[in-house]
């Protein structure tokens, strides 16, 4: 794995020869830095110029990939004429095909049930953050002390086997995620927003930090650029970046390499 601006020459000449480039960013700690709760997590001003401005060029296209909800995503970004994935794969709008889900409608009312569930199981666990998004059910312990972390693992197994729909447990940064069992994930995303636009001389390139980002990174291999945010060693991807702030100044250089009119 290199380091992106060890190699950025190479990646700015790259660029210049595709006739498009399809940009797919994640979004907790790739565009906006790992915050203690979800909410916190806001776009800056700057990072959203940056992405009008690319998008408004014919050059680019952007997507932006999540685990959040759907409909949280879109609310965050507020950009229209962007791609968006939410829940890891399990809901994609496009803006010429809007909005499909991938998931069985019976999903919803159990894991609300769930919900309720395990929010009387571990009311009395300090820190514990359930948030309900729709499809998924996520489990922060980003602020939970280390020692009462495997009681709400065990917790959740104990519900996905108690279940009447077939369920499976994911994991994130400081996260578990209670999903319905499914084959798609972002990289299935990822290939599915690709087939609906014009492939001759694309280039898509993917940004990412978690693990559910792995399997973007794998899904393009072969076709794309791949660039991980964090430790280099630890993901699949092509190139790393240290973290948000890196991902930003990468945009801004792009902006400054295409943008059709003298910087000043």
């Amino acid at each position: 794995m290199d380091y992106l601006f060890d190699r950025i020459e190479k990646i700015l000449a790259r660029l210049k020869t595709a006739n498009r480039i399809f940009f797919f960013f994640d979004y907790d700690g790739t565009l906006t830095p790992i915050v203690s709760r979800p909410e916190k997590a806001v776009l800056s001003k700057e990072t959203r110029a940056l992405l009008l401005a690319l998008k408004k060029s014919p050059k680019f296209l952007l997507a932006i990939v999540s685990g959040r909800s759907l409909k949280d995503i879109r609310e965050l970004v507020g950009l229209k004429g962007v791609y968006y994935v939410g829940n890891h794969g399990l809901e994609v709008f496009a803006p010429k095909r809007g909005i499909k889900k991938l998931v069985p409608e019976k999903v919803v009312p159990e894991l609300g049930r769930i919900r309720d569930q395990l929010n009387n199981q571990l009311k009395d666990v300090d820190g514990v953050l359930i948030e309900d998004k729709g499809w998924i059910l996520a489990i922060h312990y980003r602020n939970v002390d280390p020692r009462q972390v495997p009681p709400i693992f065990m917790a959740l197994k104990q519900e996905i086997k108690d279940s009447m729909v077939p369920l499976c447990l994911g994991h994130g940064k400081m996260v578990f995620e209670i999903r319905p069992q499914s084959t798609v994930n972002k990289g299935t995303a990822v290939i599915e927003l690709l087939d609906q636009v014009n492939q001759d001389g694309l280039l898509p390139i993917y940004i990412g930090d978690d693990q559910t980002d792995e399997d973007a990174f794998q899904a393009l291999k072969k076709i794309g650029m791949t660039i991980f945010v964090g430790l280099p060693g630890r993901s699949s991807a092509k190139y790393y970046v240290n973290e948000p702030f890196e991902v930003h100044h990468f945009l801004k250089m792009i902006e400054n390499e295409f943008r059709p009119y003298p910087s000043f």
